[in-house]
């Protein structure tokens, strides 16, 4: 068994959940799992932007009914990234690297969060991404795509991302287009968080290396236009800093009494959310 240990095999999962399916059955133990991974990623959010129904309302309507109820590892991994953007909002960089390590051992992909430590010690770096950012929609124009780098990329450390390049997952995936509609939804959604908030991340840190997480949510899914299942998977893992960034424009609007914002914003992703229901269980009434 050790001969086959690799940090690239995510083992923090599968050790986890083989004892907890042994001691009390897989489905008791990954429902457990589910509710305290949710509770926790609630609890740190809120504490981020300092309320927590702003920071309950945007999570739930943006990411419970994609993390917590199908893409599952990806909930329990951000149970650890999201505390990590916490420690390192109080430049607690050590513990917040460590989270970052751990909850890669549980969703590979979360490694990529490595990135907000430069983003947040060289302010450089999140102007290049500002830049790319604003460029970004001329990828799916020109059709450049960096699936089959990343794919090939991948394969220095594991084999099990091979699975998105099969050509019958190619054929069929955006036929309706609609995952254009859904980049461009993020990209004018970005922008005008930037916007509303530029004050606020030119100054802050932290803040800045949120939207800048953003921004590369929507780069990736411009790169990888092409292959919606990788695209949008990766793409949404970085937009969770969405979350905090929504909440902080709702209480500035809030602080200003900007009436038609705060309503806009709860109409917009309260509908969001029944959307994103109703394509996840199309079949739930039935």
């Amino acid at each position: 068994m050790l001969s086959e240990f690799s940090i690239f095999k995510e083992p923090a999962y599968f050790v986890l959940s083989k004892l907890g399916g042994e001691v009390i059955g897989f489905s008791l133990f990954m429902g457990i799992i589910t509710i305290i991974t949710l509770v926790i990623k609630l609890n740190y959010l809120s504490k981020i932007v300092d309320s927590v129904p702003a920071a309950c309302f945007f999570y739930f309507c943006l990411y419970f009914f994609l993390f917590d109820t199908t893409v599952l590892r990806v909930a329990y991994a951000t149970a650890l990234v999201i505390p990590a953007f916490y420690f390192l909002q109080h430049k607690r960089i050590s513990l917040s690297f460590l989270l970052v390590g751990l909850a890669s051992q549980i969703h590979l992909t979360t490694i990529a969060f490595m990135i907000i430590y430069p983003l947040y010690w060289v302010r450089q770096l999140n102007f290049v991404v500002l830049g790319i950012f604003i460029l970004s929609p001329i990828l799916i124009w020109i059709d450049f795509s960096a699936f089959d780098w990343l794919i090939r990329f991948s394969m220095i450390f594991t084999d099990k991302y091979q699975f998105y390049a099969r050509p019958e997952l190619l054929q069929q995936q955006n036929s309706t287009g609609l995952y254009f509609y859904f980049i461009g939804f993020y990209y004018l959604l970005v922008a005008g968080i930037y916007f509303y908030l530029r004050d606020e991340i030119l100054t802050d840190p932290f803040k800045r290396v949120m939207a800048s997480i953003a921004m590369l949510g929507v780069i990736i899914m411009c790169l990888l236009h092409d292959n919606v299942a990788v695209g949008a998977r990766l793409g949404e893992l970085f937009l969770i800093s969405t979350v905090l960034l929504l909440s902080w424009v709702y209480l500035n609007a809030r602080a200003k009494q900007q009436l038609l914002i705060q309503i806009s914003m709860i109409v917009v992703f309260s509908s969001y959310a029944v959307a994103r229901f109703f394509y996840l269980f199309p079949n739930f009434f039935e």
